[in-house]
């Protein structure tokens, strides 16, 4: 029982930590030059997202 309550404080202390430094997390990962090439290469496969991105520049 003790090792449920500790994984459940856990879980929610870690989601807790993600939510109060997620901009710090989200610059840190996407600071790298390869990460960020990927993560937009995917994206603008993504015909929603390509075509408001597209919208977005040329307007």
């Amino acid at each position: 029982m003790l090792s449920l309550l500790t994984r459940i404080a856990l879980l929610f202390g870690g989601m807790y930590a993600v939510y109060r430094y997620r901009y710090r997390i989200f610059n840190t990962v996407f600071g790298s030059p390869t990460v960020r090439r990927i993560f937009i290469s995917s994206s603008m496969k993504i015909p929603f997202i390509r075509n408001r991105m597209i919208h977005q520049a040329f307007r």
